[in-house]
């Protein structure tokens, strides 16, 4: 996965093979790595991974964090950090905190930065 070592795999609740296809709204309360294909909506709590293979089309995709290195359309994707590898290719609107880009990522679409969590202030 993207040339790093992973060692510790089990936050990893949902893998879809390079071979595999899943039709239908996706919800995992840990991580996801995606190889083959999901068609549908994805509700990642943890990191949702795309492999340079993998891709998801769905109206909505939420995660807490989403790393992408394959191909991903979508109406709106929203998660507090999003990463795009340089073979990503993305489109869609896009909510985030946190974005990193590599060089040779493609992005269409709207992309918003979300403000971020801050406390009232309190009269005094």
């Amino acid at each position: 996965m993207f040339g790093k070592k992973r060692e510790d795999f089990s936050s990893v609740e949902l893998f879809v093979g390079k071979d595999s296809k899943i039709t239908g709204n996706v919800t995992v309360s840990g991580s996801a790595i995606v190889e083959g294909e999901i068609s549908g909506d994805v509700d990642v709590k943890g990191e949702l991974i795309v492999e340079k293979n993998g891709k998801i089309t769905s109206e909505v995709i939420k995660a807490g964090s989403f790393v992408c290195a394959g191909e991903v359309r979508t109406r709106e994707l929203s998660a507090k950090r999003v990463e795009f590898r340089g073979s990503a290719r993305f489109s869609g609107n896009l909510r985030y905190k946190v974005l990193i880009v590599e060089e040779g990522a493609s992005i269409v679409g709207n992309v918003s930065l979300e403000e971020a969590d801050v406390p009232a202030q309190g009269k005094g």
